[in-house]
């Protein structure tokens, strides 16, 4: 176990329904008002209700965006739990308990005796009665004992509990009541934790936004006006999002019947000239396989947003994973130009998801952008998202029916489909007017036509980027979340190591990547995945086969542990 100077790691289990996402939201918010960066990370089941289920708030004075491992303050609601979750406390940490019955456990209280850990049961639900709260209140409780723990000042808990709960059926002075009860209780004074102090800014304007926020936010401000979804987590609070938000943004938005429907009704919005898009997960897309096939044949701009969780068949849908890379850049039956990209937090996130509208409707091409649930649900603590990009759409026509023109580029001017301007879209093979056609000189130049887009793609594209000490002689090589793990390390512990991360995948850029072989360093494939889906591809590019790689396949992100560890074998 490790104890990282500076950082914090706090974590809330239970079981689903317990509250736990309540807590670890609340608490999230009200550390950043008490100027702390956060990170938070959540893990559960795919049941409604039931199975074991936790929050994890990493706290620290500077930027954070990943996870520890282990925990120093573990909060248990249930005892289940508390029995799994227990043996991640580091050692001299602290374990609350609210049900008796969990402090009285053996297994619970041996491990506790053996690693030294401090411990104590606090009755939060008699409490929360006594402040002549609810039953229902204890988790208030909690929320101040941790408060006392942490010596905090309770009045950005207060607000952040009152803004939460102010549209809704619930007595907040009772609530309040029930957090200053928590407050009071008596503690032992080795309980309190020496939080590293504060960085002296004020943080209350931050913002608390996850990865799926900041897709719809990119999209938005992209120029999105419909979107079509069919829920699959975790790419489902993409859809709840939009959905409570229409009445202010005007965008269309349809719950589908299907993945099928969902990625044909975004077909059509594109067509016919609307920025739409669709979002889901593995089994959705390979729904959506045929849909995207027509798109690339026909050149109509698409875009879903894939978000990927672990594991092939339904896997472990709660969890993260990024194993859906060679799927996406594979989609579809034929050959046909598209593009695969992945965001990493919730900046790129934003920033990327007008990318890839401009990309479809630029080059009139099917745009895959990759997420995964640790980015999509995970909470990043920011103080700004960067600039809007600039809407581009193409070279757009209104006087020509001819939509497959060859040129030199491989991108014909887009008509647009109105009153006076017909064409034909067609996803047999076709002339430059649409018309169908089997002649082999027609369908060798219509393939060669489209091909052309994914050179003059790769021109565009950036080359990946290198962060961290620029002349290590050790060059990690990744995409998606590890890149968050690796600079928290590299940040964190000042290692003499670089990573080179990539955000635009397909078409594969690699100028860079075979300068760094050509300079002889160690390069090293990082993947949330078992087979090091972006180092094959790498590797059909540059015939350079990976020596080392730390590949992670089991639901679970990389933990700042797991690149220390790593280093120090």
């Amino acid at each position: 176990m490790l104890n990282i100077e500076n950082r914090l790691s706090i974590r809330f289990v239970g079981e689903s329904g317990q509250g736990i996402n309540t807590l670890g939201e609340l608490a999230s918010k009200a550390l950043k008002n008490s100027n702390f960066y956060t990170f938070a990370y959540r893990e559960y089941p795919s049941l409604i209700r039931g199975g074991i289920a936790s929050y994890q708030i990493d706290i620290s004075s500077s930027t954070i965006n990943s996870s520890s491992r282990y925990c120093d303050l573990l909060i248990c609601l249930d005892t289940d739990a508390c029995r799994h979750y227990v043996k991640t406390v580091n050692s001299n940490g602290i374990v609350i308990f609210d049900d008796e019955k969990t402090s009285e456990d053996e297994d619970i209280k041996n491990f506790i005796l053996k690693n030294k850990i401090q411990s104590k049961y606090i009755p939060t639900e008699k409490i929360a009665l006594e402040a002549e709260g609810t039953s229902i209140m204890a988790n208030m409780v909690l929320l101040g004992i941790l408060w006392k723990l942490l010596k905090l000042n309770t009045k950005p808990l207060e607000d952040v509990v009152r803004e939460a709960f102010q549209n809704k059926d619930i007595d907040l002075d009772a609530e309040i009541r029930c957090l200053h009860a928590g407050y009071s209780t008596p503690l032992d004074a080795k309980l309190e934790k020496n939080i590293a102090e504060s960085i002296g800014k004020d943080l209350s304007n931050n913002k608390i936004i996850s990865g799926n926020e900041a897709i719809v936010l990119g999209l938005l401000s992209g120029g999105l006006r419909a979107y079509y979804a069919y829920p699959m987590t975790p790419a489902t609070s993409i859809l709840k999002f939009l959905g409570n938000t229409y009445k202010q943004t005007g965008v269309l938005i349809k719950q589908a019947e299907s993945e099928i429907t969902a990625a044909q009704m975004v077909l059509g919005s594109m067509h016919a000239g609307t920025r739409a898009a669709t979002a889901t997960s593995g089994g959705g897309f390979d729904l959506m396989g045929e849909s995207i096939s027509c798109a690339g044949i026909t050149e109509t701009p698409f875009l879903v947003i894939l978000a990927q969780r672990a594991g092939a068949g339904t896997g472990v849908p709660t969890w993260t994973g990024a194993g859906d890379l060679t799927t996406a850049v594979n989609i579809g039956h034929g050959e046909f130009p598209k593009c695969v990209i992945a965001v990493s937090d919730v900046n790129s996130a934003y920033t990327l998801a007008q990318e890839a509208l401009n990309i479809a409707e630029e080059y009139q091409i099917p745009v895959i952008l990759l997420t995964e649930k640790q980015v999509a649900e995970s909470l990043f603590n920011i103080s700004n998202l960067p600039s809007p990009l600039e809407i581009k759409r193409g070279e757009i026509t209104e006087t020509t029916n001819v939509p497959y023109k060859i040129t030199e580029d491989g991108i014909s001017p887009r008509p647009l489909l109105s009153k006076t301007n017909a064409f034909l879209r067609n996803s047999d093979e076709h002339t430059e007017d649409g018309v169908s056609t089997e002649d082999e000189r027609e369908v060798e130049e219509m393939n060669n036509k489209r091909a052309l887009k994914t050179e003059t793609l790769k021109k565009h594209i950036p080359e990946p980027v290198l962060y961290g000490k620029k002349t290590s002689d050790t060059v990690f090589v990744g995409w998606g979340s590890v890149k968050n793990t690796i600079l928290d390390a590299i940040n964190t512990f000042n290692l003499d190591i670089s990573y080179l991360h990539y955000e635009y995948i397909y078409p594969t850029k690699t100028e860079f990547l075979q300068k760094l072989i050509d300079e002889n360093k160690r390069i090293v494939l990082i993947e949330n995945n078992q087979s090091g889906e972006l180092g094959n591809l790498l590797s059909k590019e540059t015939r350079y086969e990976f020596k080392e790689k730390l590949l992670k396949f089991n639901g679970r992100p990389f933990f700042i542990e797991d690149i220390l560890e790593y280093l120090k074998k």
